[in-house]
């Protein structure tokens, strides 16, 4: 896909935001930190395809990935004893 460009204007898409579900506290039970983390990522996808016009004249179909949802979910928070 060397020198290729697309033939219409592509929208690229994203997922931004906070998650104001994320805490740190103090468990007596195990001495240590307890972390709950979330964050903010695609949820749905779809693949879209979009013709491209290479230097050599020639056209190509290139395939990526359009975020249709974005959502806060849950992500694994390391647990530290400090």
């Amino acid at each position: 896909m060397t020198n290729c460009q697309s033939i219409h204007l592509v929208e690229l898409t994203s997922c931004e935001g906070s998650c104001g579900v994320s805490s740190s506290k103090y468990s007596a039970v195990s001495n240590m930190m307890m972390h709950s983390c979330t964050c903010c990522q695609e949820m749905e996808t779809s693949k879209i395809n979009v013709d491209m016009r290479c230097a050599n004249d020639s056209t190509i179909t290139h395939t990526y990935i359009s975020v249709d949802k974005c959502g806060c979910h849950v992500s694994e928070c390391k647990n530290t004893s400090t």
